[in-house]
């Protein structure tokens, strides 16, 4: 049926009538999908799905906590799809008692009922259910079949006010309205309410006002002294299941600015229960109008205002009008306003997230994240959550799991391609030259009289500072070295200077400098002091003790963006034992150990830091000249550097306040990773042929990079080298 207007000069009459939806939304988790809630109940109300209701109902929110007032002509408040959220503090200003039934009415009395069931009709699998289905109605009742009155509906609005609804529906309107009425609404506006006003179905049908713009109060903001209505009020007029508006509702017109549209054309929803106009008297209709139309957008709001309590009236309707499906001529036009009501965008996140800190600093979320080493393994997937915010300064939610990078394992495949281009010539006068081609890198050193100078580009600073020991196989990579890694070694592309002693006890002291990564962005520094001895024979000792620096790193890790940290000093030291067991076999062990303290940034999350422990160790067997000449039979046992001990605090921001303040809590990060690496390599190099040599390889590691989660690995190669 359509809902006629009932034309009194200056007497609020009945917009319309329809039906509804219902709808919600949350913040990250994703408890269904949005199919899960295309139910009967859902599809029995086609509104709902051309507001994409569903989309938002996945998150959780379906407007639980608000209170949307109905000012109409009552409401069946024992109706089965209502019962449970009607709100207490209903009042009937029209027979002046708290019972807002719309009793002994004529043609309109479902009018109410068929409103509040289009807001927040219960999801109950009966019937049909309403777009905020978990908010209350605040049943007013200011009219009946013949019109309302405008004591009644002022008392209605102190009462929405009193009651704190949040959102009034007025699916009403007239040709004018007196000005104590319109005071009321900017009563309600300066209580942070919400109000939606149907604009009208009387499109050309009538000449008492110009139908090409909504009527009052839909049209009150452009009332001298009533302008700031504007931010708050929302006009809206009714399209049918395509989207198309429908051909009585009246236009936009002058109140585009604050105008919208919804669906309003054969709506269903409920109705009262003894209504004798109820055809198959089950409680349900089909109604068409502007009135229909209008609590569709009610229930947005209510979905928003529960979703994020702390956002102002003026806010929740800004975000209604950007998100709304541009519907006509492109941008604001007189027919749709600010479009079609699309309930999904207007929840999801506008813009680009960001991510704040304590200190009121804000960063892009595409800018911020983690570069772990392997020395953290899997530590920080913690599956910690942070709350981010949209444009909107709406929280959403997300796992920090998503901005880890890890290192990649290393590739048999890469070590087929490696070519061992190590050179070493003899320049004269104590002058020798090193070099791995492939590399670019270089070594001079110098000898005079009892020291030896030396100075490297891009070699390991590990063997630099260990008076250049031998630790590599012929064909491998240094990957296979038979030293575990040390805290030097993670330089990269580094430069380093040192100079030591000769003779029986010798001793060293060095510089470096490099980075932390192969790109050459993140700077380290250090110092190194070495020792050699000989305590017995055919056992030697190496002592480094090293202070290292990252300018933007710990532990060649880097954090970015929100989550960048200070400088990190690290205190490391490595002891290297060679022990000679006969003419061919040697043992060699290396143990590594540091200890590193790392600044924090006041414009950051990461808040604090303990001290810093991690380790490492290697044990390797090998034999030169077994089978043959020159041949090498090695066997390594292999725990990689990694951290041991030490926290992490991140102070998160954790969702809004209801003063809309950034809540922020402390969420410790345990730095030491679950699982432990440790991997076996033995492998046999030797000269095949003439000018033909050949490497077979055999290596297992559990847990790559101190990853649990990470299945091991077993490999083996063979790789034959030609030389031409």
């Amino acid at each position: 049926m359509r809902d006629k207007f009932i034309l009194l000069f200056f007497s609020i009459v009945l917009s319309g009538c329809g039906g509804g939806g219902g709808g919600s939304s949350s913040s990250v988790v994703v408890k269904n999908p949005p199919a899960y809630y295309e139910t009967t109940e859902y599809n029995s109300q086609y509104g709902l799905s051309n507001i994409k209701a569903s989309e938002i109902y996945s998150d959780g929110y379906s407007g639980s906590g608000v209170t949307v007032a109905v000012i109409d002509t009552g409401v069946d408040l024992d109706h089965p799809d209502l019962i449970d959220n009607i709100a207490s503090g209903g009042y009937d200003y029209v027979d002046d008692d708290a019972d807002a039934n719309p009793n002994g009415q004529g043609a309109f009395m479902s009018h109410g009922t068929h409103v509040a069931g289009i807001i927040a009709g219960v999801k109950n699998d009966i019937g049909m259910h309403g777009v905020a289905y978990s908010a209350k109605i605040l049943a007013l009742r200011a009219g009946d079949s013949a019109g309302s009155l405008f004591g009644a509906i002022e008392s209605s609005i102190d009462q929405a006010i009193s009651q704190g609804a949040k959102v009034i529906n007025a699916s009403f309107g007239s040709s004018g309205i007196g000005t104590s009425t319109k005071d009321k609404w900017l009563k309600a506006h300066n209580n942070d309410i919400v109000s939606v006003h149907a604009a009208g179905n009387d499109y050309l049908k009538s000449t008492a006002y110009d139908d090409n713009n909504p009527l009052y109060g839909a049209r009150l903001p452009i009332e001298s002294g009533y302008e700031a209505l504007a931010n708050t009020l929302i006009a809206v007029v009714a399209t049918d299941s395509s989207n198309v508006i429908a051909d009585y509702s009246n236009r936009c017109g002058d109140a585009m600015a604050w105008c919208m549209a919804a669906p309003g054309n054969s709506i269903y929803s409920t109705v009262d229960t003894t209504d004798a106009t109820d055809a198959n008297s089950d409680g349900y209709d089909v109604y068409s109008g502007t009135s229909m139309a209008a609590p569709h957008v009610s229930g947005a709001v209510a979905v928003l205002r529960s979703k994020w309590p702390s956002k102002t009236a003026a806010e929740t309707v800004t975000i209604l009008y950007d998100t709304a499906t541009d519907l006509g001529n492109t941008g604001t036009d007189a027919i749709y306003g600010r479009g079609l009501l699309n309930l999904d965008n207007a929840v999801y996140a506008q813009g680009a997230l960001t991510v704040q800190t304590a200190s009121g600093g804000s960063h892009y979320l595409s800018d911020s994240g983690f570069s772990s080493s392997s020395m953290l393994g899997n530590a920080l997937s913690q599956s910690i959550e942070t709350a981010v915010y949209d444009k909107y300064k709406r929280d959403y939610y997300f796992n920090l799991n998503n901005a880890i990078t890890t290192p990649e394992s290393v590739s048999m495949l890469e070590e087929l391609s490696f070519n061992d281009s190590n050179i070493e010539i003899d320049l004269g006068s104590g002058v020798r030259l090193l070099s791995e081609i492939n590399k670019g890198s270089v070594q001079i050193q110098n000898s005079m009289n009892d020291y030896e100078i030396s100075f490297a580009h891009k070699q390991n600073p590990a063997s630099v500072f260990a008076f250049n020991a031998t630790t590599d196989i012929v064909g491998l990579s240094q990957a296979y070295s038979l030293y575990g890694d040390s805290h030097l070694s993670k330089i990269q592309n580094s430069k380093a200077f040192n100079i030591s002693s000769t003779g029986d006890l010798k001793a060293s002291l060095g510089v470096v400098s490099g980075h932390t990564d192969v790109s050459n962005t993140h700077g380290v520094s250090g110092i190194n002091t070495s020792i050699l001895a000989n305590p017995i024979k055919d056992l030697s000792l190496t002592v480094q003790i090293s202070h290292l620096k990252e300018d933007e790193t710990f532990l060649s890790s880097y954090f970015s963006g929100a989550y960048q940290t200070g400088v990190a000093k690290t205190k490391a030291i490595n002891l290297i034992a060679t022990s000679k067991i006969n003419n061919h076999f040697s043992l060699i062990t290396q143990l590594s150990k540091a200890t590193t303290q790392v600044a924090t940034l006041q414009d950051s999350v990461v808040s604090d830091f303990s001290n810093i422990e991690s380790s490492g160790y290697s044990l390797s067997l090998l034999g030169n000249d077994v089978y043959s000449q020159d041949d090498q039979l090695f066997a390594t046992f292999k725990q990689p550097l990694k951290v041991t001990s030490g926290n992490m605090i991140l102070t998160t921001a954790n969702g809004l306040n209801l003063d809309d303040s950034i809540s922020f809590t402390d969420q410790v990060v345990n730095l030491s990773p679950t699982g432990i690496e440790r991997a076996l390599t033995i492998g046999y190099a030797t000269e095949f042929a003439k000018d033909t040599d050949m490497v077979l390889l055999l290596n297992r590691r559990n847990n790559p990079n101190h990853d649990v989660s990470l299945k091991s690995e077993n490999q083996m190669m063979i790789k034959i080298s030609k030389k031409f």
